[in-house]
């Protein structure tokens, strides 16, 4: 878990993301435009069950963990 600039936590990866939205904790979703078609599937439809959580599409795994600060492509972060 870090926090962003403007003060807003987040984790990534799907468990965690998963954890945040079902618990209705979850502000925005960050979604690889290139992550897996079944795995991007699984986590709009359980952010349809919880409603009104912003969903972001427009970097790529590999932008995502130019912004978390990882090594390897990250296809979801959720600020929180």
């Amino acid at each position: 878990m870090s926090d962003s600039p403007d003060g807003r936590s987040w984790v990534i990866g799907v468990n965690q993301s998963l954890k945040l939205i079902r618990s209705g904790k979850a502000k925005r979703v960050i979604l690889a435009k290139d992550a897996d078609i079944m795995f991007a599937s699984r986590v709009k439809n359980e952010i349809k069950k919880v409603g009104n959580i912003e969903i972001d599409t427009r970097f790529t795994s590999l932008q995502l963990a130019e912004k978390a600060g990882v090594e390897v492509p990250t296809a979801i972060i959720t600020e929180f």
